[in-house]
């Protein structure tokens, strides 16, 4: 591997990316670190029906236009596509030259991406990476996330912990 090569040619990240933040922004870096390419699956508005609070969270088109604007301020966007999943699957157990999927360390997101891969290989395809990036934290020790925000909490860059 050279110097400028990354260890994947087409990972996957995925999420709601309400209210853009450091986390969300922390992982997407990590994952164009790790993939020379990087779909990027953004939960639609009718996926977050049954998600308590889900009135109070940002549009499919607001989310997905806040991803685009910090992948092009990061010189990114040539790299990545953004694409609506309404499933937690999200496409990937049918994607055929996905190698990794990048996650956080969240146990219930482990789990999806654990039976992901089974019904990858029920489909005849390659089991994929599962690449696990701790969540960025507030110097209270709480993950940084978009219900925090949501309900008004703000964050400053100093009390930021990757």
């Amino acid at each position: 591997m050279t110097e400028n090569q990354r260890p994947y040619s087409k990972v996957i990240f995925a999420g709601t990316f309400d209210r853009l933040h450091e986390g969300h922004k922390h992982l997407l870096r990590v994952s164009l670190s790790l993939g020379e390419n990087l779909a990027i699956g953004i939960t639609t508005d009718k996926m977050l029906q049954k998600k308590t609070g889900h009135d109070k969270i940002q549009s499919f088109k607001e989310r997905s236009a806040n991803v685009m604007k910090f992948l092009q301020d990061i010189q990114a966007a040539e790299r990545c596509e953004i694409f609506a999943i309404d499933t937690v699957e999200g496409g990937a157990d049918k994607m055929e030259d996905l190698e990794a999927l990048i996650i956080s360390d969240d146990r219930k997101v482990l789990d999806n991406a654990l039976r992901i891969n089974n019904l990858r290989e029920e489909n005849g395809l390659d089991r994929f990476h599962i690449v696990i990036v701790p969540l960025v934290k507030t110097k209270d020790g709480k993950p940084l996330s978009s219900s925090r925000k949501r309900q008004g909490e703000s964050f400053e860059e100093e009390e930021i912990i990757y």
